[in-house]
């Protein structure tokens, strides 16, 4: 097997994996702020901890649906200038517009193991670091990475520019 499909195939896991951990800190975020709501209207005590937890869970869900919500292109562009190109065209500037991502993504990257060191602490009523927060996010910046790198390939499922928005 080529290695562009087997990248393929890893990012395909991915992307499942992050949809399920995504739609399953939604509904822990809607079912602890459920349980608080109740516990509010027939106790008259709110849970404590329950906002700390939600803001964690929804930094999370944002991270981990971020390398999700590109795999489904389900992401929203601009691209009126570049429809009115030739097809030839929309290759070039497809690959810039690639490279030019790669390289913030590669900068980004780049600077975890300076940022991530210093985010130290623990989060309030949460008992975790505060890098963790960050990890979701780093994760999604590398596969996001990897797919840029298989669409510069013109590996499977090569994105191209013409595009119309969510569910292109």
């Amino acid at each position: 097997m080529r290695i562009g499909v087997w990248l393929e195939a890893g990012l395909a896991t991915a992307e499942r994996v992050f949809l399920v951990v995504a739609n399953g800190l939604l509904i822990g975020m809607l079912a602890i702020n459920l349980v608080n709501i109740l516990s509010r209207l027939l106790f008259d005590v709110g849970i404590i901890w329950v906002f700390p937890w939600t803001t964690v869970m929804f930094v999370w869900m944002v991270f981990f649906g971020f390398f999700v919500v590109y795999r489904q292109r389900k992401d929203i562009t601009v691209d009126f200038v570049v429809k009115r190109l030739s097809p030839g065209w929309q290759r070039i500037v497809q690959r810039l517009v690639d490279v030019i991502i790669l390289g913030l993504l590669a900068t980004i990257l780049a600077q975890a193991p300076e940022l991530l060191p210093r985010q130290v602490g623990e989060l309030d009523l949460v008992g975790i670091q505060r890098y963790w927060l960050a990890v979701p996010f780093y994760v999604s910046c590398a596969l996001i990475a990897l797919q840029f790198i298989l669409d510069l390939a013109g590996g499977p499922g090569r994105r191209t520019v013409s595009v119309e928005g969510p569910g292109r």
